[in-house]
């Protein structure tokens, strides 16, 4: 049977659009973003002149959910309580970059990008029929 940690990279590899939740003021926030992950590392790209950027700034802790699939029930999710650091890395947005991203900046040399990289801090698998609660070893 797989470990926590398996479990887990499984379900970060293939639910990879999830929900960020930053604090702005005093207050949280949420927000969808499609993430990349390279292990329990996860990356999304993202237009430096957004609030979540100027939230980072303030505050680098971040709490993230991936793999919650409405109507679906005994379906494990992880959660990831990160810190948060910004880079705009031409090799990293070369590596990261999708062509549905032209839709949004003028292509991967557009001044605006910056890539946010989640390092974990915690990861906890839990499920949707149980009440348990799986530390994933970071290690």
């Amino acid at each position: 049977m797989a470990d926590a940690r398996d479990k887990a990279l499984k379900i970060i590899e293939k639910d990879n659009i999830g929900v960020m939740a930053t604090v702005s003021g005093n207050k949280p926030v949420a927000r969808y973003m499609t993430f990349y992950n390279e292990g329990f590392t996860l990356y999304t790209i993202t237009d430096k002149r957004t609030s979540k950027v100027e939230d980072i700034e303030a505050n680098p802790h971040a709490f993230i959910l991936l793999g919650y699939e409405e109507g679906l029930l005994n379906k494990n999710f992880v959660e990831i309580d990160a810190k948060v650091s910004t880079t705009d890395d031409q090799a990293l947005i070369e590596h990261l970059w999708s062509s549905y991203m032209n839709a949004i900046f003028e292509g991967k040399d557009d001044p605006n990008i910056l890539i946010l990289k989640i390092t974990p801090e915690k990861i906890s698998l839990r499920g949707t029929k149980n009440t348990e609660v799986e530390s994933v070893d970071l290690t």
